[in-house]
This record gives C-alpha cells, structure tokens and sequence, in this order.
C-alpha cells in the first residue's frame, strides 16, 4: 500500500485540484463518498481570509492487494489519529483505474482535509513520509496484505520498537530482506504529469520495460528492443546517469529506475554495451520485489508508444499473466467399483494369442477407467474452485449488513394479517370461552393475560389501541389486525430503503451483479483460464469476459457523484 500526501497551497487556488479529484478524465469511475466540490472551495476561502499559506492537506490511499471500503475507513482513522484532524472532515473520493499491472487493484482513493484542524492550529507535518509509510505498514499487517519494502523502512522499523510495538516491527523487518536498501521511486509525480501531457503514461512505460527485461537474455538484446519501441538510452547531465528519452526526445525518466535496476549496475552494463562487450546475464525471474513508488503504477489514458510490439518479439509469458496451474493429481475416489476393477485374468490353459488379447483389452479398460477418473477429477476440482470463489466474494464482503426482509411475504400486509390472527385468535377465543362458564374467574383472567401477554409481545399495547376493546369487540379486534399489518409493512420497508441507501450497500450490490455475471459465464463456458484469472483478481476476470463480448470497448471515464453525504467514523 502506498499513501502520499502534498499541501496545498492557498495562491494555487482550488480548480486545479477539483479537477483532477472529481472530474479526471483518466478514470473509468469517480465516486464521491463524503463531502463535495463546494466543502473544497470553502476551504481554500477560509484559508485565504485567514491568509494562510497552505489550505488543504491531500491525501492518497493506493493499495496493491484488494481493500474494502470499510478497510479505508480504518487507514483514514489512523491517519486522523497521526495526524490529529476530524475524519468527519474529509472530503473522500474513490476513482477507479485500470493499472498497469493488472494484478494490482483497480481502485484508490483520495482524501483532502483542512490544513488547520478544528483547535485552530495547523496540522503537523513532521516526518510527513515516515508516519504514512508507518501507517502503509501497520495496515498491510493488518489487512493480510504482502508488506511492502519502503524506502523509509528501518525509520518505520525503529520508531514501532521505541513506541513498544516490538512484535509489529519484526515483522516487518523479518519481510523486508536488505534494510540497507533505500528504493527510489521510478519517476516522480511531475515527470508523470509531464509525460501525460506528451501523450504518454510512465507506469505503462515501466511496465513495459520490466517486462522487456525479464524476457531478454542479453543486455544488448534489450537495448535493441528498446529502440525498436522508439525509446533511447542517453548519458544524462551527473556522472553515471542514464536517461530514457523518446524518438521525439521527450524526457521520460531515469533508466536504471525505469528498469528497475540498482544505478551502479545498469551504468557498467551500459558501458560494456558501449564498448562491444558480452552482455549474456540470467534474466530476472518473476520480476522485481515491491518497491514504493511516489506514484502508483496505472494503465495509460492512450498508449505510451504507438509502436511498441504487443509481445515485445519473445515469446515469455509477462508477469502480468497469470500463471498456469499445476496439473490436477488424478484422483481415485468417486470412481464406480467396476471402472476399477472390470479387469480379466488369464489363465494356463489359453492359447497365448487368447492372452495376449486379454491383456490388449485390459490395457483399453485401464486406459478408458484413467479417463473417466480424469475428467471426474477435473470436474471435482473446477467446482471447488467455483465455491471457493463465491467464498472468497462473500468474506470480502461480509462486513454488509444483510439485506433486511428479503423474502416478499414479510412485506405483504394480508400474510402478515393472518399469522397475527393465527397467533391471536386462539388466545382470544380461550378467553370468551372461560369467560362465559360459571364462577370461572381464575381461569378467565388466566386466559385473558395471556392474550394481552400476546398482544404486548407484537406490538399492540399501543396508545392509538387504548380505546379499543379487542378481547371482546369483534370489529375492534379486525380493526387492529389491519392497521398493524400495515404498520408492519410500512416499517419493513422503510428499514429497506435506509439499507439500500447505505454507500456501501450500494457498492455491494453492484459488485454482486458484476460477481454474479462473472460466475454464470464461468458455469455456462466452462472456461478454466477466466476462473484460474478470478481466483486471484475477479475484476480483471470481469473485464476479460467484457472484452471477449464487446471488443471495441468505447473510451471515456464515466462519473457519479451525487449529494454531498458523510461516513460515520464512530466505532
């Protein structure tokens, strides 16, 4: 997980941030959770009237692994409580993206909050990277996330250990390998911005690159591919730096950064290029570990170089694809006992033209029998990846309410009606029966409390009811019967509409549309790469069947952004 923040000042006015926040035409989908346009506009005012230099304080929550609303909620509480503002005051955006590695959750969120907290002092900045990088951590270790090696790692480390959160800071240190290294980012957010500008986006650019390195053997051999995507390498202005500069010359950044190698080792593997050297090294398999970013890898609004071949001319599987799995072991249970054992033996007396015949056609049986185990045991397995994929859905989204009165019987007021009558009917036919014998007080009052008792238990003790006399006024009786069924139906649906105006209900339910498509093409096709795809990333799942469905996928980002609203932080 990466969280960056910059403070924005007061004379930069709030247009250019609204812009990007709420209207950035990179994004497939901008949701407004808390706040509006308006709260950001009053807070670069108040700012100004009180002459402050910074007004607002931004915040970006990207996660590499996927990560629920109610999981930002957390990282904003503790954020809030680093940082000592309101989370009630953040104006919260949630855009949605696709990245450029498309293992890496499609979503982030934005978070703007006043630079003067509600005590009227100025929010402290102090080791502002460190304190989120901390923060990044914790909330890894807490989510289940991989931890993620940050280049302020052995601050982060030390500052758990003196605060007496020992066990959290050997954790990390435990998957953190080399502390002594410092990642850099790849390129920084201006050079982003720059580029963007130019028509092309650096994350696909680095994407492209660090998969281009995996697949060559030779160092020159990269080079070479480099420059037929129309991109070159040239000495850049400090000792031993090297830059990667378009067929434009368009500056794109640092090339050992892009590359994702340590610059000591791509300045002598340059040289030796250079020089006409043997460049032969064993490729970088699977990759390079996570290194933090100052931005976060995302797909390009348009591609980064219009003539970069799809397959960088080897044929090697990027580490973006998912792998294949290993072959299912075949397995000999759920097998009928005669496929395993509808074998013939032979005997002395044949012929040996009999037994060699016999033992061609066992051959055939086992062979046939091998079969049958294989396709039950791929079955097998294909079903249990499904239920372990609708498994997986539910517990991602377990922290939703569920959905009140689903079935639509408790919301009709005639079956309402009649259970009530069922329930009562009888308690208050006992009780005109008692009531009518002969010196039968005792057992009279009995059956009359234990009508009101029943009465009480759903809700008719009411003070509309109390000049009515329903133990011995059949018309009051039926009168009551119908007002609270209706009653009944009325709160039910109400409690509905409260549930599905819910933000996160909302999210739920569209996730579980898409989820639900997704599943019902992978039960009716049978398609094995798209359900090996969803078990690791159901929306890259998603939108490979969309792609398959409609291949022209038009452009254009779609927003929705409705009233101002507010997420409650109590816990």
């Amino acid at each position: 997980m990466i969280i960056q923040s910059s403070r924005m000042e007061t004379a930069s006015g709030f247009s250019s941030t609204c812009r990007h926040v709420f209207h950035g035409s990179g994004n497939k989908e901008i949701e407004v959770l808390q706040g509006s346009e308006f709260d950001v506009m009053t807070i670069f005012n108040r700012a100004s009237v009180r002459d402050d230099k910074y007004a607002m304080r931004h915040f970006k929550i990207s996660p590499k692994e996927t990560m629920t609303r109610e999981q930002m909620k957390d990282v904003l509480g503790m954020l809030a409580y680093e940082f000592g503002f309101n989370p009630a005051d953040a104006i919260i955006i949630e855009h949605a993206k696709d990245r450029a590695d498309l293992t890496a959750f499609d979503r982030h969120w934005h978070v703007d909050v006043p630079e003067r907290l509600r005590s009227g002092k100025i929010m402290d900045n102090r080791a502002m990277r460190i304190r989120q990088e901390k923060i990044s951590r914790l909330s890894e270790i807490k989510f289940g996330h991989q931890i993620v090696h940050g280049r302020h790692q052995e601050a982060v480390i030390k500052e758990l250990e003196n605060t007496g959160r020992k066990f959290l800071a050997e954790k990390i240190r435990q998957a953190t390998p080399d502390l002594s290294h410092r990642p850099k980012s790849a390129f920084t957010f201006a050079q982003q911005r720059m580029a963007e500008r130019n028509g092309i986006s650096l994350p696909d650019v680095r994407q492209r690159l660090k998969d281009l390195r995996i697949s060559c053997d030779t160092f020159s051999g990269m080079i070479e591919q480099m420059e037929g995507m129309g991109l070159h390498v040239k000495k850049g202005d400090k000792e031993n730096t090297y830059i990667i500069v378009t067929h434009d010359n368009n500056f794109l950044g640092s090339a050992n950064r892009l590359l994702g190698m340590k610059k000591q080792e791509f300045s002598q593997e340059y040289e030796s290029y250079v020089a006409g050297m043997d460049t032969k090294y064993e490729p970088v398999e699977g990759g390079s570990s996570l290194v933090v970013t100052e931005t976060a890898p995302e797909k390009p609004m348009e591609r980064a170089v219009n003539h970069i071949p799809p397959d960088g001319g080897n044929k090697v599987r990027p580490p973006s694809e998912p792998r294949k799995s290993a072959q299912i072991p075949v397995s000999s249970g759920h097998v009928h006992a005669d496929l395993a054992n509808d074998t013939s033996k032979t005997t002395e007396a044949m012929s040996r033209e009999e037994k060699t015949a016999i033992h061609a056609q066992n051959a055939d049986r086992m062979q046939a029998s091998q079969t049958i185990r294989k396709m039950l045991a791929d079955q097998e397995e294909f079903h249990r990846k499904l239920l372990e994929l609708d498994k997986q859905f539910q517990s991602r989204w377990s922290h939703i309410k569920p959905e009140p009165f689903p079935d639509e019987k408790d919301r009709n007021p005639v079956i309402i009606r009649e259970r009530h009558e069922g329930i009562l009917r009888p308690l208050r036919d006992k009780y005109l029966t008692e009531k009518q014998k002969w010196l039968n007080g005792s057992s009279t009052r009995k059956a009359l409390q234990e009508f009101q008792s029943a009465l009480k238990k759903l809700r008719y003790d009411r003070d509309d009811f109390k000049a009515l006399d329903m133990a011995n006024n059949e018309k009051d009786f039926s009168y009551c019967l119908n007002w609270m069924a209706d009653f009944y139906v009325a709160g039910r649906e109400r409690t509905r509409r409260e549930w599905a105006e819910d933000l996160s209900v909302q999210s739920y339910v569209k996730a579980k549309k898409d989820f639900d498509d997704l599943l019902n093409y992978i039960k009716k096709t049978g398609d094995v790469t798209v359900l090996e795809t969803a078990m690791k990333n159901p929306v890259h799942a998603l939108q490979m069947i969309r792609r398959m469905k409609k291949p022209e996928a038009g452009s254009g980002g779609s927003r929705r952004s409705g009233p101002s609203v507010k997420i409650s932080f109590d816990r």
